[in-house]
């Protein structure tokens, strides 16, 4: 199913080259083809007519999806929890803060969600082995399994997702899946959330957080890119950019390799080597010429005629030669059967026959006017007619038979050229016995004497055949192992003038393409700050409630440059004046930056993830941007579920400030990794110390020398933690600046001088506090001694009893 933001983008796209006055012909053709894809590009730039895409049909924004909470996570032996913990959680809506000390395993619970639903985790993917391989719990009895419940709608059962592990295997080993309610399993992958996973990603720890500024600037980018699914902008770019790179490659081929054809053609004796460099000299190479140069079988060059003229030499069959000397000898025999009756005197004869019997036809019965003896009578006339006619026909044979004679001659000698010039040595060849042979059958088929020409004809000819064979077979040799050595030389040039003239449309197309290029970047980045602006403007607002009292002004959020160069640019001002966020900001400023990047993402409708896991977002930041912070995640609250784990009691402490509605859960670690959760009526930080000192009470295998220092330390914290409520509860009631509060509360290092500050309202009047304890309880300054003795290695005489008496103590702060 095709993307709609993609579509989206294809829209604008088509609306900016459709609507552009500054855009050449050829770049809106190019983009017109880029739109519909490569295929389409490579037969526009192969001279096809390009086709404009059409605008995307029946694109709607996507509603949004089934959205889906967190209803518990339960985790067995993984990260800091061994057996089974579950955390408990109302899917729906709602601000929820799970609070505990370091090491208490309240993040094991957050890396647990995450890495079922993702198979990864954040906090290590990208460090050393040494981050992973601690992740299966020591403690744990049973193989280590997480189990995700998730509220779904339209799923009244909602869905569970687990992760499990046999022993001996490997962070990578184990083996997830899906289960709807009354469903078959299914594979984590068939959830469908591998996109939505990082475009959305719900998860944000704190190693996280300092990364998302902290970590490559392409990095947001892409992240930013890819959620306003700008990454169409990309592959069209990507798409237009290969393309001009290999027209940049086809245009230079050509002449990255004419060096080498050049000095090849230097080398070559051909008369058309020479040509061709003569067609390689110009400006601009004659292709034309050079392509005839290649297809040429012999050059124009005088050196080589006589090698032709040898080559092409060409003696008649011998059949047909000795037909025509049968002929002549048949002739000559005809000839010799007449000796005796030349043709001449009986055609002169017949002639005087012919007068003789006109005179008798007028002068009939006369006797003959040259004799006087016979008389010229009808007898004699009819005598001398046959005789006539027999001389005529005697003197017409010989005739014939002499002109075939001599008309054979004449066939015979057309039959063979005559004796070419030929030049003594041509090509290493010798001609001496061919050019002597051919003379005599010159001189022999010229003589008149036709009987020597039918005796020494057969003999001759012959001779003259053996001589030519071996002439003309190496002149044909010599011409072709010419050709033979010019051909790879021809084929190189016409390669070399195909690659030219590819090359040649290669420049115009690289040309075209480069104007396509920038004018694509320039309106991209256009698109870009448009589609961005709503994401924009939300995480400034987020920023606005987060930064409190910071003289840091967050301004413009854009997506700026290209390539290795891309990143998200952040402008602030510092009191008025401009700067780059990353080198002006404190720390503190840079995490709640990164949050207000973070939350507007992860919140976006498209989004199937109705639920937020953030782990330890307080560190770093100054006092008063906590109060920032718990407004910020309850507004966020309103329509999702954010699921805070932090170990710092100020989060909690703002939201009670505040009156936000919040659940606030508690995580306690006890003996061999066992992770404790207590509900809201117990989420009280200072109880929490409390009930962690109980639970250290009755650890029996803990020495107890380490153990009446902390249940001391813990019983400080509880005191301490209700002394900097009162402080803070005073001064929200009152309307004191929270960084004034903060500081006083800083400023007052140790139990006594927090107990001046919360009950005297200055921690500097020692003096008074033990009038003021024992106003407070009885037991207060006793419990206040001894705390601070065991906290420093002082032996407790009754663990149990001190708990017992604090709590009392506690409980009055309380009150007070």
């Amino acid at each position: 199913m095709p993307d709609p933001r993609a579509e989206t983008i294809d829209q604008l796209l088509l609306d900016r080259v459709s609507a552009a006055t500054d855009l050449p012909e050829t770049s809106r053709d190019l983009l017109f083809a880029a739109l519909v894809g490569p295929d389409e590009l490579d037969a526009v730039l192969g001279g096809a007519v390009p086709q404009k895409p059409q605008p995307p049909s029946g694109v709607t924004a996507a509603g949004e999806p089934i959205g889906t909470y967190l209803a518990g996570i339960e985790v067995t032996g993984f990260r800091g929890i061994g057996p089974t913990a579950t955390l408990h959680l109302k899917p729906g809506p709602g601000l929820t803060i799970v609070t505990g000390r370091n090491g208490s395993g309240k993040s094991s619970f957050a890396e647990a969600a995450e890495f079922a639903l993702t198979g990864d985790n954040k906090r290590w993917s990208d460090r050393s082995n040494i981050w992973k391989d601690g992740w299966r719990n020591l403690h744990a009895h049973a193989d280590p399994q997480i189990k995700v419940r998730l509220g779904v709608e339209g799923h009244p059962k909602g869905a569970t997702v687990e992760h499990h592990w046999r022993a001996g295997d490997g962070l990578a080993d184990g083996t997830g899946f899906l289960q709807l309610a009354g469903k078959p399993r299914q594979s984590i992958a068939d959830l469908g959330w591998a996109t939505a996973l990082k475009l959305y990603r719900p998860f944000l720890s704190y190693a996280e957080l300092g990364g998302l500024l902290g970590g490559k600037p392409s990095e947001m980018h892409d992240s930013l890119h890819d959620i306003l699914g700008l990454g169409r902008l990309v592959e069209i770019e990507k798409l237009l950019k290969d393309v001009r790179r290999e027209m940049d490659g086809r245009r230079k081929l050509a002449a990255q390799s004419l060096p080498a054809l050049q000095a090849a053609l230097a080398a070559h004796p051909d008369p058309r080597a020479r040509l061709a460099e003569q067609a390689l000299a110009g400006k601009t190479a004659d292709l034309q010429a050079l392509e005839l140069l290649a297809a040429a079988e012999d050059p124009d060059d005088g050196a080589l005629v006589p090698l032709r003229k040898l080559a092409a030499l060409e003696l008649p069959e011998r059949a047909i030669v000795a037909e025509q000397i049968a002929a002549l000898q048949d002739a000559l025999a005809q000839v010799d059967g007449l000796a005796g009756t030349p043709a001449a005197e009986a055609r002169i004869l017949a002639g005087l026959l012919r007068d003789a019997l006109a005179h008798q036809q007028s002068h009939p019965d006369q006797p003959c006017p040259v004799c006087g003896g016979r008389t010229l009578d009808a007898a004699w006339a009819e005598q001398v007619g046959a005789e006539i006619q027999r001389l005529t026909l005697r003197a017409e044979d010989a005739e014939r038979v002499q002109r075939e004679r001599r008309e054979t001659c004449r066939a015979l000698r057309h039959l063979t050229p005559s004796l070419p010039t030929l030049p003594t040595d041509p090509d290493g060849i010798d001609t001496t016995d061919l050019r002597i042979t051919w003379q005599r059958w010159d001189q022999l088929v010229d003589s008149d004497d036709h009987a020597k020409i039918a005796t020494y004809a057969p003999a001759v000819f012959d001779e003259l055949a053996a001589a030519l064979r071996p002439v003309r077979d190496a002149a044909q040799r010599a011409l072709a192992g010419r050709q033979q050595a010019w051909q790879p030389v021809a084929e190189r040039l016409r390669d070399w003038a195909e690659t030219e003239r590819a090359g040649r449309a290669a420049a115009a197309a690289y040309k075209a393409l480069q104007k396509t290029v920038l004018w694509l970047q320039r309106e991209a980045a256009q698109i870009r700050n448009d589609q961005l602006a709503p994401l924009a403007g939300a995480a400034t607002g987020i920023w606005n409630t987060l930064r409190q009292e910071s003289n840091v002004e967050l301004g413009a959020i854009t997506l700026a440059g290209t390539g290795p160069q891309r990143r998200v640019k952040l402008d602030v001002n510092v009191d008025g004046t401009p700067g780059a966020a990353l080198s002006v900001m404190s720390q503190g400023e840079l995490h709640s930056l990164a949050l207000a990047l973070f939350l507007p993402r992860a919140t976006m409708a498209q989004s199937p993830f109705r639920f937020l896991v953030i782990d330890d977002p307080v560190q770093s930041m100054d006092p008063v941007k906590v109060y920032g912070l718990a407004q910020v995640l309850a507004d966020v609250a309103k329509d999702r579920q954010v699921v805070v784990f932090t170990h710092d009691d100020r989060l909690p402490a703002a939201v009670r400030h505040l009156k936000i509605d919040a659940r606030v859960l508690t995580v306690s670690r006890l003996a061999r990794s066992q992770v404790l959760v207590a509900g809201e009526q117990d989420g009280d930080p200072a109880a929490r110390y409390l009930n962690d000192a109980a639970a250290v009470c009755q650890d029996d295998k803990m020495p107890a020398d380490v153990r009446d220092v902390v249940v001391a330390s813990l019983i400080r914290d509880a005191i301490e933690f209700r002394c900097h409520e009162l402080v803070r509860a005073e001064a929200f009631r009152t309307g004191k600046a929270v960084t004034e509060v903060e500081a006083a509360i800083d400023a007052a290092k140790g139990l006594r001088p927090s107990l001046a500050l919360a009950l005297l309202g200055d921690a500097r009047r020692l003096d008074e506090l033990q009038g003021r304890l024992n106003r407070l309880h009885p037991d207060a300054n006793r419990v206040v001694t001894v705390v601070n003795h065991g906290a420093h290695g002082t032996r407790l005489a009754d663990p149990a009893g001190l708990l017992a008496d604090a709590r009392r103590v506690v409980e009055r702060l309380a009150q007070a």
